[in-house]
């Protein structure tokens, strides 16, 4: 009979594209990859539940490209600050104002692709929110998907 450990389930549960023995640059790949497809289909979904369309826009593959990068480093470098700064609130709604967070992430970034003339434009908050909580779903199931063991060790 195995006992289970930490050091146990991380070793079987740890995706192997993030283990410290694979290069930075792979996963940070990884997780561009993961947020590309994301955003199709974010871009899908926020556009076929409103009745006019165009509210969640990628135009075409390099600003898909661009728009997919800067999420990732905003969401690197904010998400952490948004998630200190909001403590209390994640606190008082038991984490979900984390898609508040995400979506707030999501703005940013069409903000900061205008300044960049990427065509990437969010038609205001609740497409942001829809398109966010479409981007961290899909970043859940593909992440659980890529581990070696996507359901956790079995204890016997």
């Amino acid at each position: 009979m195995s006992r289970f450990t930490v050091d146990r389930y991380w070793e079987e549960t740890e995706p192997p594209w993030d283990k410290g023995d694979v290069p930075w640059i792979v996963r940070i790949a990884v997780r561009w990859g993961i947020t590309i497809l994301g955003f199709l289909a974010a871009e899908w979904a926020v556009n076929r539940i409103y009745d006019a369309p165009d509210r969640f826009v990628i135009d075409g593959v390099e600003a898909l490209l661009v728009a997919a990068a800067i999420f990732v480093a905003l969401r690197a470098v904010l998400r952490p600050i948004l998630i200190f700064l909001t403590c209390p609130l994640q606190i008082i709604t038991l984490g979900l104002f984390i898609f508040v967070v995400n979506a707030l992430i999501v703005l940013v970034t069409e903000e900061a692709c205008d300044w960049l003339d990427v065509r990437f434009a969010v038609d205001g908050f609740l497409p942001a929110f829809l398109g966010a909580l479409v981007i961290s779903v899909v970043s859940f199931v593909l992440s659980r998907v890529l581990r070696r063991n996507p359901f956790g060790p079995r204890l016997r």
